[in-house]
């Protein structure tokens, strides 16, 4: 299964830093406090049996929706072993008020973009950063486009759990949530 062999490594390596595990579509899952997470890629990287060299993307998933005391953001990150041809998935969860994690740019060198990507559209702030500012959206604009609650031009962004407010009811489609045309 994809993913096991870091999962495993981790829990065996470092048992306090693995919140957690899941599997679905036959890939393991693992979630990091934002505290271990540079030692975990670090011992990702470096050992043996791992060797995930190659950073494929960070991004982070909005749950506006969330209960107030869990956190709002996932910040996801995605590695590759070409040695032992695998790739893991690592979670750390973030809150709004203080949605940052170490950057990563120390042990993948190409984190350097991928991290201001997901600041530029998310907001998600890396600490440590060499040279974090926008690379996609112009310096002076306001605001993280790929938060669900960023609104585009004064208009709301259409979404599946919102389309009763965010689309009139002749625009919305037929097999999606919502009141009938």
């Amino acid at each position: 299964m994809s993913g096991s062999r870091a999962a495993d490594l981790l829990a065996r390596e470092l048992p306090d830093a693995v919140v957690r595990r899941a599997v679905a579509y036959g890939e393991e899952t693992v979630w990091l406090p934002r505290e271990r997470l540079v030692e975990a890629c670090t011992l990702l990287r470096d050992h043996e049996d791992a060797r995930y060299t190659v950073p494929q993307f960070v991004t982070a998933v909005d749950w506006p929706d969330r209960e107030p005391e869990e956190p709002r953001f996932d910040v996801v990150y995605q590695l590759r072993s070409l040695q032992h041809n695998d790739t893991c998935r690592l979670i750390v969860q973030v809150g709004e008020d203080d949605p940052s994690v170490p950057t990563l740019e120390d042990v993948f060198a190409g984190m350097d973009w991928l991290e201001r990507e997901t600041y530029d559209l998310l907001g998600i702030q890396f600490t440590g950063h060499h040279d974090l500012r926008r690379i996609l959206m112009p310096m002076d604009w306001e605001g993280h486009p790929l938060r669900k609650d960023y609104v585009s031009f004064g208009e709301p962004v259409a979404f599946t759990h919102n389309l009763e407010w965010a689309l009139p009811a002749q625009e919305r489609p037929l097999d999606l949530p919502g009141e009938s045309r």
